[in-house]
């Protein structure tokens, strides 16, 4: 039996001040290519993932004007405040555009304004209520909102799965360094590709 009407996409972060091709946080990942790969693979996911009885959650990090939620004066919180990034209603702080073609698939959940989606938004809530079970990470960045949502999802009983394809970090050892080493405490990692080809999504209308 399939298990995707239990299964959640968790899109984290894919805004323009992440993935966007102006944006200033290219400048501090090694080789930035690796940016558009990862939009590339996440797109395809949620793709392959349309039509199926999936749920495809997005998860945005935003601030109001000024960062005012952001009290830290060190970090890379207290870098987002100095640098304007992530504001509610700017450019950078938006979804990326390529999500607008499954607008239909997306839910967003809003509310978040810091590294762990299950903070100060709904999505406990949300995937309790379907009786989603197994979680699929995809988006930015590892070392930080990817790893503090797999640790806490993983806490509430939810099996985690990291997309190694679908996450960045600012290198590829760093990246590497999460993938082999630290979630497979908690967490399974694989790549979109071998996920779909494990699971052969059936949709809906099959």
């Amino acid at each position: 039996m399939s298990q995707l009407k239990n299964t959640a996409l968790l899109l984290i972060g894919m805004q323009n001040d992440h993935f966007g091709t102006e944006s200033i946080l290219r400048g501090s990942i090694e080789q930035p290519e690796r940016i558009d790969e990862v939009k590339d693979n996440t797109l395809a996911m949620i793709h392959a993932l349309q039509g199926t009885d999936a749920s495809i959650i997005n998860l945005p990090i935003l601030f109001r004007e000024g960062h005012p939620e952001i009290t830290q004066e060190v970090g890379i919180l207290a870098a987002i405040k100095q640098n304007g990034l992530f504001v509610e209603g700017s450019n950078g702080g938006q979804t990326i555009s390529e999500f607008e073609q499954f607008s239909d698939q997306i839910t967003t959940l809003p509310g978040r304004t810091g590294f762990n989606t299950f903070v100060d938004t709904t999505l406990n809530e949300f995937l309790t209520s379907r009786s989603i079970r197994h979680l699929l990470l995809a988006g930015a960045s590892t070392a930080v909102c990817i790893d503090s949502t797999a640790r806490s999802g993983y806490e509430l009983g939810y099996d985690i799965i990291v997309l190694d394809d679908c996450t960045i970090s600012r290198t590829p050892a760093e990246q590497d360094m999460y993938c082999s080493n630290i979630f497979p405490i908690y967490a399974s990692v694989t790549s979109s590709g071998q996920w779909l080809n494990d699971h052969a999504p059936v949709t809906r209308n099959a």
